[in-house]
C-alpha cells in the first residue's frame, strides 16, 4: 500500500482506506478505518466528521498505515486496536485471549437478568480468558464473590489488568486446568464459554480465527470434551439451588443436551438468530 507523502486529512484517509480495505475483501471497511482513526486520534466517531478537514501528522499516518497492513493480513481488528467493547465495558485483548463475541454477551445478559443482583452468590467462571464474563458479572453482582479460572498464565495477566482497569475487587483469578482438577467449593452460579469447535470445524474457520489462541477455540477433538467433564463435576460443585450457564456450538447442541439430560434439569436457550446457543441447568 502507498500513502504518498502529502497532506492527508481525516476525510482523505477515510475515503482512501475504505476502498483499499474493500479491495482486500475486508468486512465493514468504513467502520474499520473509522475505529482505527478513533483509536489513533483519541476522539469519538462523530469528531471524525466534524473535524473531517483536520490533517494527520506523519506519526499518525504511519500508525494508520501499519494498522491497515495488519488488517489486510486478516489480523482481527480487536487485536489491532488492543481492546473490545463487551456489554457496558471496554476490555484489553491480545493474541493470548479469545475475542469476546455478541453470543457471549447474550450468555452473560441471561445470567444478569435471571438472578438477583442484591444477593450474595458464589460465582465460578471456567476458562475466563480476558475476564470479560467474570468481570461483567462481578460489576453487576457487587455483593457476590466471583472466581475466574484459566489454564493460561498469559490470559490471566490480561484478566488481571482488566480487573484493575475496571476497579473490580470482588474477584479471584486462579490458575487451574478444569480437565485435570476439580474446584473444592460449591457455587451458586457456574458459567463457561468453553472451547467447543471440533477439530474438523477448525479447518473451515475464517482466516481471522487463526490468530486467536487455539486452546480457547477447540478441544482438538469432537468439541464435547469440556462438556463431558462438566457433566462429571457439576454435581459436586453446584450448590443445592445452583445453576449453570454454558455457551454452545449450535451445531453440537443436541449432543450436549444428550450428555446432560439424564443427570440435570436443563433448558436450551436460543440466541438472537434463533440458534441454540446456551445450555442452562441445575441439579435434578
Amino acid at each position: 500500500m502507498t500513502l504518498e507523502i502529502k497532506t492527508w486529512r481525516i476525510i482523505d484517509i477515510i475515503n482512501w482506506s475504505k476502498e483499499y480495505l474493500a479491495k482486500h475483501n475486508i468486512d465493514s471497511p468504513r467502520l474499520t478505518i473509522e475505529l482505527m482513526l478513533v483509536s489513533v486520534l483519541s476522539v469519538d466517531r462523530v469528531k471524525l466528521y466534524t473535524d473531517y478537514d483536520k490533517p494527520l501528522s506523519n506519526e499518525e499516518l504511519t500508525t494508520i498505515r501499519e494498522m491497515l497492513k495488519q488488517r489486510i493480513k486478516r489480523v482481527p481488528l480487536q487485536y489491532i486496536l488492543g481492546q473490545v467493547q463487551f456489554l457496558d465495558n471496554t476490555f484489553i485483548v491480545n493474541k493470548d485471549v479469545l475475542i469476546p463475541r455478541p453470543e457471549t454477551e447474550e450468555l452473560v445478559s441471561l445470567v444478569i437478568n435471571e438472578n438477583d443482583r442484591n444477593k450474595k452468590y458464589k460465582i465460578l467462571d471456567i476458562g475466563t480468558g480476558s475476564g470479560c464474563i467474570a468481570l461483567s458479572l462481578a460489576k453487576k453482582f457487587q455483593y457476590s464473590e466471583v472466581t475466574a479460572i484459566d489454564n493460561s498464565t498469559s490470559a490471566l495477566k490480561i484478566a488481571k489488568q482488566n480487573s484493575l482497569d475496571l476497579n473490580v475487587e470482588n474477584i479471584k483469578l486462579i490458575y487451574a486446568d478444569i480437565l485435570e482438577s476439580e474446584p473444592q467449593l460449591k457455587y451458586d452460579i457456574i458459567i463457561s464459554n468453553p472451547p467447543y469447535v471440533s477439530s474438523n470445524e477448525l479447518e473451515e474457520l475464517e482466516p481471522e480465527l487463526t490468530y486467536e489462541p487455539k486452546a480457547a477455540l477447540t478441544d482438538n477433538s469432537d468439541g464435547l470434551e469440556f462438556y463431558r467433564r462438566f457433566v462429571t463435576i457439576f454435581k459436586n460443585i453446584l450448590s443445592i439451588e445452583g445453576q449453570f450457564y454454558l455457551e454452545l456450538n449450535s451445531s453440537l447442541a443436541e449432543e450436549v443436551k444428550s450428555l446432560f439430560e439424564t443427570e440435570y434439569d436443563i433448558e436450551i436457550v436460543k440466541d438472537l438468530f434463533g440458534k441454540p446457543r446456551i445450555l442452562k441447568g441445575r441439579l435434578s
